[in-house]
């Protein structure tokens, strides 16, 4: 073979070895190897063979040894991997079939032995491998090298807590290619600022690894501050085609859309012209378009209307290519090489901290001439170098030869990252290229896999630091070493999203794919008989795996094609699957029947070895049959996929580390859930849960929510201080909770709210981030609209969210007028406007008192602190602790001045968020010496804050600051003051101009001020936003889980909770069909039955009132379920029925409406003697 097929065979056998030696150290702690010592002696001993094989490879950059016996020991390392996975998997079903106890003795005698025959083979393996003396010369010589200089991590200053992480890296990030190509960069925002009247192509251009890349998403986070209504970011590979292209762009350009599975290329074309001819400001990036990529540039072109404004950047190695999408009238942008002058302050400020060239060595000087100035070649070899020892930065790269080429330095960069972060980085490669991957979402994919135990644990097995904790370590290396790109903050600086930098993953993956250890699966719509479009530019991948090949991590998206022979599925041994990863939004080959491909890969066994099921985004996968197989799954993540109903079956996954069903329609969990014992991140959809049954089950299990470290989006009612005593020691670990109390208007926290404050006061001393409120249940309305009931909702509840300010949507309005046709009598503006001054206008949820909490004195790692509800007379030194990074207030009504006596006791707070009615003072003073580390500062919706002063020396490193909705705000003084502020953000009342003239004279040069007018278009939720910035509160306080009619069990959980609302799913004309078998259908605008018509309101009037219910405290109109394709009106008319046949309706629209309520709470009265018989799921929708 040839030697780049020794390396790659190299490179996936070292990340496979690692993975071995966390198993191993695992299975030396399992109490089977610690009762027993011959099994612990030989498990030691392979340990020991595998620890002089991996110092082994250490020293192979080029490899001495033959690719046949790389390939045995990737398949010893398979073999062993999987070996020790089948034995916990045995000893999961056991427990899982619940044997008799006179049988588990022998299944455990069967199970050793089997375990010691395996190690034995193993360490045989192992010893054929070894040629002892050359390999103990190698790894001798490398330690005896590396002993003097060879840097360590286990003393840096971020292995410590968080808050070390934060000010001592974090903080001074600066990432080395964003320190160049400054005169690109001031060209590029000057081309995006110009006023236009239609749409400007901007082409970036240059070498690969120039940073076109690099110099676009740095333009695309800028652009969140301007007026840009619509963003999309698009990376384009080779593989795309036109139907997969329009709709990843629809997707990002309308937030709203839904599964598009059902619309052809036109149809698609047709929505995306429509969403943005009403856009006021676009801007759409295409990443990387190659000369292949010329249809679907010409797509594109179709598809936007001429009519629009906006700018289309375009980044590429083409010259033709950048000079057809350019249309500036200005020319490509071109990214040339660096100088030697500036290559050497590059590599300076990386190495040293400074843009100094006189501070580099003649050897660190002569390594830099090797780059010829390519930006991502000194990147790379900046990591390489500032992470290397003193006296080992010359020798690091001499050695390997005196000329180094793009591709040799992407292979060094790969081989120096330290053997326990290859498999983590390899694992990255699983997502879409060029995505940003969520760091919350990474880590928990890691530490379900495993890959984080190796630094979790000492060597006697006793946990030294959480493996979350060591997740964002790794992270932090990764960014350190400049192979990750890190994309998004959050508002406490550490990193929210990064991504592999391209470069590293077109090599990374092929090479992961042609091992085995990975398979990346793309599926297009079948048009031709090969299943492929006939107008696809797909083409197969150069590494394509082995058949059936024993695939162990696999990813399903549409830009990259392994498979195209147009079967059912990939020929892959399924068996072997631990990682199932789904980024087809739409349903898939894949994931068009879940379930299905679930049981194929349990179908030659009866439990599968699968341990991470990821299905963020997937439309409604179906899992119902095949959870309780999946007895080792560690990860389910189910956010933003529309589920009803999570299978009871997921009570039973005992390994179960996280459970994410945030953004679905999911309202209630199994009972037994609150037992489990291996749960760490549990995250919700703002739903009603009763915290005694949590703390009842703590209490009478010890070990039940032990490791709990995520609880969030948590509504609970009104508690009895009786029964919360005894169970305030439980849930101690926590070190996030969102949580929401619930009470009724009339009533007040009391005893109880004092009981909660208490327990987080002083038992949960872990918390980083802590999100408390307070809500009420609205007062009834007079006559509740639901257009005024929509419209209130987003004004009364004060949230920290990017779609805050633009809520109402095109689809909304026409709802909203339908409302308005059916209930005419409706306030004017004036008195709505006066009454929403007031803070009496009614609203579905308002903030509450807080009950008293005190954080200061034994919250010391609390970084993150989110209040929602009144504070009365807040003793600020008791309630703040003074690690806060992150502190946002709403609706605390506080009517004094604080900014100065926080300025004072906040030295570390980094973001400062005052949301609605969080301050009602008139003017606010920022102090001199206040605030010393403030970055931003948010302040949205103070309704009589007309003033704000900054005095000299108060917040001195100000980047942002945002205004929003500050009806009476006239003067900011000494705004110039902030010498470090970039950006102010501005939004205003449609034709309000005076607050953004007066700071237009105040700000000083180089600050960019961006001004919106409020509009009814939405501003979507972006990737540049915080990750969790939509938990600052719930989208609905209350059960969203839409149903056919009334529930049979009309009791509300608890008094102070309505009953489940039914939404209201489509557009005026389609959006309610509900059936019945004397042939009658309703309909969103008309219910129609033989020949009486009657509006959606009156029909909602009928339901709920025959049942003894308010249709107000039921019916919420949810633009997440607007369908984004369909006809406006879907209308019959009866009359002629009448007039020509002489039939007349016997059943009127009342009796018909009761009919139908009485049929459906028999349905649901029969279900429940099915799920009282144990034959059906209790929360299974019809």
């Amino acid at each position: 073979m040839a030697a780049s097929d020794t390396r790659s065979c190299m490179m996936v056998a070292e990340a496979a070895a690692q993975i071995v030696s966390q198993k191993l150290d695992v299975l030396l702690s399992h109490p089977v190897c610690v009762e027993c010592l011959p099994m612990q002696a030989c498990a030691k001993e392979a340990k020991a063979k595998l620890a002089t094989i991996q110092e082994f490879i250490s020293t192979q950059y080029r490899p001495s040894k033959p690719t046949e016996w790389w390939g045995r020991l990737l398949q010893a390392m398979y073999y062993a991997e999987e070996f020790i996975d089948k034995f916990h998997l045995r000893e999961a079903c056991e427990r899982h079939k619940a044997l008799h106890m006179a049988v588990w003795p022998l299944a455990l005698l069967i199970s050793k032995y089997r375990l010691r025959r395996d190690l034995s083979i193993l360490v045989n393996k192992m010893e054929e491998l070894c040629d002892e003396k050359f390999l103990k010369e190698q790894a001798e010589g490398k330690r005896k090298k590396e002993s003097a200089s060879s840097s360590s991590h286990a003393s840096v200053p971020w292995q410590g807590k968080k808050l070390a992480r934060l000010t001592s890296f974090w903080d001074q990030y600066v990432p080395i290619y964003f320190l160049c190509h400054e005169e690109e960069k001031r060209q590029i925002m000057e081309r995006i600022r110009e006023e236009s009247s239609d749409i400007r192509g901007i082409s970036i251009c240059g070498q690969q690894g120039a940073g076109m890349t690099i110099l676009a998403r740095w333009v695309y986070g800028q652009a969140k501050y301007m007026d840009y209504e619509r963003r999309a970011w698009v990376h384009i590979s080779a593989s795309m085609d036109k139907r997969e292209f329009l709709s990843e762009l629809l997707k990002q350009v309308d937030m709203l859309a839904r599964e598009m599975k059902h619309m052809d290329i036109e149809e698609i074309k047709k929505m995306l012209f429509r969403k943005l001819v009403d856009t006021k400001r676009f801007l759409i990036v295409l990443d990387e378009v190659q000369p292949s990529n010329e249809l679907l540039l010409r797509e594109l072109a179709m598809s936007i209307p001429f009519s629009s404004r906006g700018h289309i950047i375009t980044t590429t190695q083409d010259d033709k290519i950048a000079q057809f999408m350019d249309t500036s009238g200005k020319g490509p942008i071109r990214l040339q090489y660096l100088k030697d002058e500036e290559s050497q302050k590059m590599l300076a400020w990386k190495l040293h901290g400074v843009r100094d060239r006189q501070k580099l060595s003649k050897e660190e000087k002569d390594i830099l001439e090797k780059s010829g100035g390519s930006p991502l070649y000194i990147s790379l070899l900046s990591g390489i170098l500032s992470n290397a020892g003193e006296h080992e930065r010359a020798a690091a790269l001499v050695e390997e030869g005196s000329m180094m080429t793009l591709s040799d330095i992407r292979q060094l960069s790969y081989h120096k990252l330290p053997v326990h972060l290859k498999p983590c980085f390899i694992y990255m490669a699983l997502f879409p290229v060029g995505s940003p991957v969520p760091t919350r979402r990474l880590v928990r994919l890691w530490l379900a896999e495993g890959l984080l135990d190796s630094h979790s644990y000492d060597i006697e097995r006793e946990r030294k630091r959480p493996p979350e904790d060591v997740g964002e370590t790794f992270i932090l290396e990764l960014a350190d070493r400049n192979v990750i790109h890190v994309v998004g903050r959050k508002a406490d600086g550490s990193p929210k999203a990064c991504r592999m930098l391209t470069p590293l993953y077109e090599m990374i993956r092929p090479i992961a794919t042609s091992m085995g250890f990975v398979h990346i699966h793309a599926t297009s719509e079948s048009k031709d008989g090969n299943d492929r479009d006939p107008t696809s530019q797909q083409q197969q991948s150069p590494a394509q795996p082995r058949e059936r090949t024993k695939i162990r991590w696999l990813a399903e998206h549409t830009n990259i094609v392994t498979d195209i022979r147009g079967s059912s599925y990939p020929d892959l041994n399924l068996r072997h699957i631990r990682s199932f990863l789904s980024f087809y939004l739409r349903r898939g080959m894949l994931t068009k029947d879940l379930s299905t491909f679930l049981r194929k890969m349990t179908s030659e066994t009866h439990y599968s070895l699968l341990k991470v099921l990821d299905l963020e985004g997937v439309y409604k996968p179906s899992l119902q049959g095949v959870l309780r197989k999946l007895v080792l799954l560690r990860y389910l993540g189910l956010r933003s996929t529309v589920l009803d109903t999570l299978p009871s079956a997921v009570a039973h996954l005992h390994h179960l580390e996280t459970l994410d069903i945030k953004h679905t329609n999911i309202t209630s969990l199994p009972s037994s859930l609150w037992k489990a014992r291996n749960l760490r991140h549990l995250h919700l959809n703002w739903f009603y849960i009763d915290l005694k049954k949590i703390l009842k089950a703590c209490r009478n299990n010890a070990m039940a929510l032990a490791k709990l470290q995520t609880l969030s989006g948590l509504v609970i009612g009104d508690v009895k201080e009786n029964a919360m005593t005894g169970h305030m020691n439980s849930l101690t670990t926590l070190t996030t909770l969102k949580l929401f109390l619930q009470h009724s208007v009339n009533d007040t926290p009391g005893a109880a709210g004092k009981t909660v404050a208490d327990w987080i006061s002083s038992r949960l001393t872990n918390l980083q981030s802590l999100t408390f409120g307070v809500i009420q249940e609205a007062k009834p309305a007079e006559e509740a609209q639901l257009e005024k009931r929509t419209a209130d909702e987003t004004e009364a509840e004060p949230a920290e969210e990017a779609q805050l300010v633009k809520r109402t949507t095109e689809e909304a309005t026409k709802v909203a007028k339908l409302a308005k046709e059916a209930q005419p009598v409706k306030e004017d503006k004036a008195t709505k406007k006066a009454k929403r001054a007031e803070g009496a206008y009614p609203a579905t949820s308002k903030t509450g008192p807080l009950p008293e909490l005190s954080l200061a004195e034994q919250h010391d790692d609390l970084l993150e602190l989110y209040l929602l509800g009144q504070l009365n007379k807040p003793n600020w030194t008791k309630l703040l602790p003074v690690s806060l990074r992150v502190l946002t207030l709403s609706g605390s009504k506080v009517k004094t001045d604080v900014m100065p006596e926080l300025g004072r006791l906040l030295r570390n707070l980094r973001t400062l968020r005052l949301l609605a009615n969080s301050v009602l003072c008139q003017s606010m003073s920022f102090v001199k010496d206040g605030f010393p580390s403030l970055q931003i500062l948010k302040i949205w919706k103070l309704p009589k804050l007309a003033k704000v002063n900054i005095e000299q020396g108060a917040v001195l490193h100000l980047k942002e600051l945002e205004f929003r909705h500050l009806d009476s705000m006239e003067h900011v003084e000494g705004i110039n003051e902030c010498k470090e502020l970039e950006h102010i953000f501005v939004v205003v009342k449609n034709g309000a101009q005076d607050f953004v003239d007066h700071l237009k004279k105040e700000i000083g040069h180089g600050v960019y001020l961006y001004k919106i007018e409020d509009t009814e278009t939405p501003e979507s939720m972006d990737e540049d936003e915080d990750e969790d910035e939509d938990d600052k509160r719930p989208n609905n306080w209350y059960f969203n889980r839409p149903r056919n009619g009334v529930r049979a069990d009309a009791a509300s959980p608890h008094p102070h909770v309505p009953h489940p609302r039914i939404s209201l799913t489509g557009l005026p004309g389609v959006g309610i069909h509900w059936g019945l078998r004397g042939g009658y259908v309703i309909k969103a605008g008309r219910l129609c039955g033989r020949d009486e018509e009657s509006n959606t309101v009156e029909f909602f009037e009928v339901v709920f009132g025959y049942v003894g219910l308010k249709r107000r405290d039921h019916v919420v109109i949810d633009k997440r379920y607007f369908r984004p394709a369909e006809v406006n009106n879907l209308q019959g008319d009866a009359s002629k029925a009448k007039k020509v046949l002489g039939r007349k309706p016997k059943v009127g629209f009342e009796k018909l409406v009761k009919t139908m309520v009485d049929e459906d709470i028999e349905l649901a009265k029969r279900e429940k003697v099915l799920v009282d018989a144990g034959y059906m799921d209790a929360q299974r929708q019809p």
